[in-house]
């Protein structure tokens, strides 16, 4: 019996399975591409009707503010017209900078907010129509029927001539002047002269209600009053 060991016997290279294959380097995912977005589609809104609309739009909007603020001017004093504008200008500009500030502001609150704005504007146009409406004096009112008439004549000579006389009745009293040049006739004191307007080329006739009296009267031309163009209507009962 035998006292060495059994040497193990390797396998050779050649006898190795060759049928192994090393694994590939792995490949970046190839990303998808992503479509194109679609072009916007030209409707006949987009393109003719609200270039239309928006700049009429603004021009009624600053014709609104312009009238209603313009009566609330009218309708105060010096005074209380700057105090008006000073703070309706704090408030357009204090508006704006709010709008600025918080550019993701609803839709909905930002209609509230300038519905309310045009609302208060507007009522206040409203409530100072009155007060912003001019006072003037109406003038004289021609009456009816006429009771008497007279014809005067305003001459060249820087004279008043009266072919039927300077009398005449009490009552609604017709007076014509007749032109001889560029001549006028206003009377010099109430209540003839609040019944009567300034005659001359534009207002040759007028019918005024006269009570009895001596009724003084004058040319305004500038010189023509100090040459003694100047008469007496004499109004009896």
């Amino acid at each position: 019996m035998s006292d060495e060991t059994p040497t193990p016997v390797l396998p050779d290279a050649d006898d190795q399975p060759t049928d192994v294959v090393a694994p590939e380097p792995a490949m970046p995912p190839v990303l998808s591409a992503q479509p194109a977005p679609a072009a916007e589609r030209v409707t006949f809104t987009s393109k003719f009707l609200l270039p239309l609309v928006v700049p009429i739009g603004v021009a009624a909007t600053i014709i609104f503010y312009v009238l209603n603020v313009s009566r609330i001017f009218l309708a105060s004093q010096s005074a209380l017209a700057v105090t008006y504008a000073t703070i309706i200008t704090v408030l357009i500009l204090a508006g704006g900078s709010a709008l600025a500030a918080a550019p993701k502001l609803r839709s909905s609150s930002l209609t509230l907010m300038l519905g309310s704005g045009f609302l208060v504007l507007l009522m206040g146009g409203l409530i100072s129509i009155g007060a912003a409406s001019p006072k003037g004096e109406s003038g004289p009112v021609q009456c009816k029927p006429v009771t008497s008439k007279i014809t005067i004549d305003a001459l060249n000579t820087l004279k008043y001539a009266f072919p039927n006389g300077n009398t005449v009745k009490a009552g609604c009293v017709d007076i014509t002047l007749t032109l001889d040049g560029n001549h006028t006739l206003l009377f010099d004191t109430p209540p003839a002269s609040n019944a009567f307007p300034e005659l001359g080329a534009t207002d040759k006739s007028w019918a005024g209600t006269l009570a009895p009296g001596d009724y003084k009267f004058h040319c305004t031309i500038p010189g023509h009053q100090a040459a003694g163009m100047v008469a007496d209507l004499v109004v009896t009962k």
